[in-house]
C-alpha cells in the first residue's frame, strides 16, 4: 500500500501554514507522517504551497516527495499528482493535517479492501480519511473529469468506523487550539 500524503494546500482558513504548526514536540505534518510510516514505508508527500518549507520539515524521513504544479486549482489536482506516482500498488489518500489519525484507522480501512475496491474511514457517520483504493482504480481516477467525491459516489465503498482522529483536522485557529487540548495516549 502506498499512502499519498497531501501537503500542498494554502491553509487559507488558518492564515498560516497549518502543517508546520507545533504539535506534541514536532510539526503537524510530522505527527501525521509518523503514523503513516508506522503503517507503510511507501509514502508520497505531495507538496505545493510553501513546498520548500514542507520539504525542510520532513527532510529526515525516508519518503518520496512530488510537487503539484497545479496545486492552486484545488486538492483534486494535488491528489492526481500523487496518484500518478503510484506504481502497481493499492493506494490511500490522507491529508497531512490529521495528527490524531491512528494506526488502527489505517489498518482497519485497509482490511475493508478485502471486500471492497474502495474503503473509507468514518467517525460518527462523518466521512474521514484515509480513503483507500485498490490499484485497479488508478487509471480511471486519472481520467475521471469530476471531483473525488463524485468518483466515490459511483462505487460501493467499505466504511470503517474509525477514531475521531480520522476527521479531526486543524483547518482553523479554533480547531488547532482544540487539537492542542486533546490528551496524549499513554505509551
Amino acid at each position: 500500500m502506498t499512502v499519498i500524503l497531501l501537503a500542498a494546500g494554502l491553509s487559507t482558513r488558518m492564515g498560516t501554514n497549518k502543517l508546520l504548526l507545533p504539535f506534541r514536540g514536532k510539526t503537524i505534518i510530522e505527527a501525521t507522517l509518523e503514523t503513516v510510516l508506522s503503517f507503510t514505508k511507501r509514502v508520497v508527500v505531495v507538496t505545493g504551497h510553501e513546498s520548500e518549507r514542507i520539504r525542510e520539515a520532513i527532510r529526515d524521513y525516508s519518503i518520496t516527495t512530488v510537487y503539484a504544479e497545479e496545486y492552486l486549482r484545488g486538492q483534486r489536482w494535488s491528489t492526481i499528482k500523487g496518484i500518478e506516482t503510484v506504481e502497481n500498488d493499492d493506494f490511500a489518500i490522507v491529508p497531512a493535517d490529521l495528527p490524531l489519525l491512528s494506526i488502527q484507522d489505517l489498518k482497519g480501512t485497509a482490511e475493508m479492501l478485502n471486500s471492497y475496491t474502495i474503503a473509507r474511514a468514518y467517525h460518527d457517520s462523518i466521512p474521514g480519511h484515509p480513503v483507500m483504493y485498490r490499484k485497479e482504480h488508478k487509471e480511471s481516477l486519472l481520467s475521471f473529469g469530476g471531483t473525488m467525491k463524485e468518483y466515490l459516489s459511483l462505487f460501493e465503498t467499505g466504511k470503517y468506523e474509525g477514531s475521531a482522529g480520522c476527521i479531526f483536522d486543524a483547518d482553523t485557529e479554533e480547531s488547532y487550539k482544540a487539537l492542542l487540548k486533546t490528551p496524549s495516549e499513554p505509551d
